[in-house]
């Protein structure tokens, strides 16, 4: 009977070992009749200092997570420390549960809509059943997801491939091995965040949809940059919100993923998506790119709608395009422009530039003629404002009252009516009596000017119409404030994003139970229950960037080439200990930021929920109080980041 000299516990190999690229496995069977899997790190990286440290260390971190999900990981060795270079290397006993990969299944793809949705409902909810418990798989592919029947997932042989990332293997184990279903952004940087799975998961509902790889065999950061194509446009059967969802998994903008697991469910259940605020418009103050339906501008802390309609019945002004020169970069900023700061929707605009004998009558008619009125009825602040801003770019526009041209005309005639009539009253009539009628007559003449205004409007109406501003301020704005003073802590970019999107929900959330309650409530009790929620969303962003900046001070490539350096140099173990503890802080540190950047983001994703809900259930405001309960308590569980970082190799050991 064939046995693993190196596993203490009695045994049977029930085959030849099996090639796993950083490990070795072996299908073993234990005394009591348990099957399970043994895998060990190859001996040359073993002798890797850090590459050992780090394959420990992931298998520690395996061995105390908790979820229902993770085929559990039974012993680490050897004994007493699996770190110890002097050791045989490093191996893992984990259980073989019975079941069939999800592999098997993918082979006859494409596979029907239903049993798509079903089946990777259950594998979301397993994956998320991970994150929850601060983790993130990072090398999630089909043949480790198995299935155990009755719609029940479990994950094996995850959350070791950042031994990969160290060893010398990494061209051959990283981006040829299973590199398909690595997100792009684990090439480019270490932390990463549960997005990276993710887009593993999204890459696996694209093959059991379409029977192909979305980007190729090869690694996504190497493939043409491309917009996918739409699924429908393959396959006529995909529904328009699968065909979001599975697009929206496979985006290189991170921002523009779904921020959790729970989320590709939610919508595979048939779920409204909470993803429709990431539309971009521009602060009209400060210029800085903001999403529509932000209120307060998160960089300079204004109301971002600047430009304002005049009021009915006060004057208005209006604002003439002139002229267009075939400068590439002043019609480009003219179009950026008229799409942020129209009210929707904006038809982007051509015009006829030069000689109009340079077009086809298809394009002269798709096409605007100059001078044009861009708009009408603003402010005379706004229309100067809005002139001086185009001057800046290069762009010829002139400030005109809608109806001052006929205006003129229109007094003219007027006058030397009122001068010929008056006139001939007094020969008619004398003195006296033309002057009794002058006010009438007047009053005549400025009626007629009036509904002259109004036809001339008719006839020179403004091609597009400013954004509406708030009609006063919100009783969410204080708390969207606080989170805009985060950003001035210079955040990381993907911290940013979220905190973008935070403020927009808050400031919904906030809205949305201000019109429940009526205007006569007090702000006090608006605010009440999402007031601890942004304390804690500032507590968390604060130690996320604390544990960025000494991320960022820690170099793995330096620690690693030194510690090269210093074994070529014959220096002795003690030396390399300062950088393999360096090394083993690094790692920590990983652990710490995604499983705080894990919280924020479940956050985010409570509170969408929780402003979709709103609308929909017969008691919103205790609802809404119900979900940002949930949210606060994701920011604020007793449970430390690090609560795993520091467990005792000897306690994980199989004696």
């Amino acid at each position: 009977m064939s046995k693993l000299p190196f596993l203490p516990t009695p045994h049977e190999v029930l085959g030849p070992p099996l090639d796993a690229g950083t490990e070795t496995r072996w299908a073993v069977r234990l005394s009591d009749g348990t099957p399970v899997v043994v895998g060990q790190l190859v001996a040359d990286l073993a002798r890797d200092s850090s590459i050992r440290r780090r394959y420990v260390h992931d298998i520690e971190r395996l061995m105390a997570l908790q979820a229902y999900s993770l085929v559990p990981t039974l012993a680490i060795g050897p004994a007493p420390n699996p770190r110890d270079p002097a050791a045989d290397p490093p191996w893992r006993m984990r259980a073989d549960p019975p079941g069939v990969a999800l592999s098997t299944w993918l082979a006859r793809a494409p596979i029907s809509i239903e049993e798509v949705s079903g089946v990777f409902a259950a594998i979301a909810d397993a994956i998320h059943a991970v994150h929850l418990d601060r983790a993130v798989l990072r090398d999630l592919r089909h043949e480790q997801i198995v299935s155990l029947g009755g719609g029940r997932f479990v994950l094996v042989d995850v959350g070791l491939s950042r031994v990969d990332v160290l060893s010398s293997h990494t061209a051959s184990s990283l981006l040829l091995r299973g590199s398909s279903y690595v997100a792009p952004e684990q090439l480019l940087r270490t932390a990463v965040d549960q997005r990276s799975d993710v887009w593993s998961l999204g890459v696996m509902m694209w093959q059991a949809l379409i029977g192909e790889l979305p980007f190729g065999d090869g690694p996504p950061l190497l493939a043409e940059v491309r917009a996918l194509p739409q699924l429908s446009s393959v396959r006529r059967d995909v529904p328009p919100a699968l065909d979001d969802l599975v697009r929206r998994c496979l985006d290189r903008d991170l921002s523009r993923r779904p921020a959790t697991a729970a989320e590709v469910a939610w919508v595979l259940r048939g779920g409204a998506a909470a993803w429709d605020g990431e539309a971009t418009t521009v602060c009209q103050h400060c210029q800085v790119r903001m999403r529509v339906g932000q209120r307060l501008c998160l960089s300079c802390g204004r109301v971002a709608v600047r430009f304002q309609r005049a009021a009915p019945g006060a004057p208005s002004y209006g604002l003439d395009l002139l002229a267009l020169s075939e400068d590439a970069e002043p019609i480009r900023w003219l179009r950026g422009f008229i799409a942020d700061v129209s009210a929707s929707p904006v038809h982007i605009p051509e015009f006829l530039i030069g000689s109009e004998h340079m077009y086809s009558d298809e394009e002269k008619i798709g096409r605007m003629r100059l001078p044009t009125r861009l708009y009408a009825g603003l402010t005379r602040d706004t229309a100067e404002s809005l002139a001086q801003l185009a001057a800046s770019h290069g762009v010829r526009t002139r400030v005109v009252r809608p109806t001052e041209v006929t205006d003129a005309g229109l007094w003219t005639l007027a006058a030397l009516a009122t001068t010929a009539l008056l006139g001939g009253f007094v020969t008619l009539v004398g003195v006296s009596l033309a002057y009794a009628l002058v006010p009438g007559f007047c009053a005549t003449v400025v009626a007629l000017v009036r509904l002259n205004d109004r036809a001339a409007n008719v006839r020179s109406p403004a091609r597009f119409r400013l954004r509406e501003a708030p009609a006063a301020l919100p009783a969410s704005d204080p708390l969207v404030a606080r989170l805009a003073t985060l950003l001035g802590g210079d955040p990381p970019g993907d911290v940013r994003d979220v905190i973008g999107e935070l403020a927009l929900l808050v400031q919904r959330l906030v809205d949305h139970r201000a019109s429940l309650a009526g205007p006569s409530t007090e702000l006090a009790i608006l605010t009440e229950p999402v007031e601890p929620l942004v304390a804690a969303i500032e507590a968390h962003v604060g130690a996320i960037v604390t544990v960025s900046r000494e991320l960022a001070g820690l170099e793995e490539g330096a620690m690693v080439r030194a510690l090269n350096a210093s074994e070529a140099r014959g220096e002795p173990p003690s030396a390399r200990l300062p950088i393999l503890e360096g090394l083993d802080r690094l790692r920590t540190l990983e652990d710490q930021r995604a499983a705080l950047f894990h919280r924020l983001l479940e956050a985010k994703s409570l509170l969408g929920r929780t402003v979709q809900l709103g609308l929909q259930v017969q008691d919103p405001t205790r609802e809404h109080e119900r979900q940002v309960a949930l949210a606060l308590a994701m920011l604020t569980s007793e449970q430390t980041p690090a609560d795993h970082a520091h467990s005792s190799p000897a306690s994980h050991s199989l004696a």
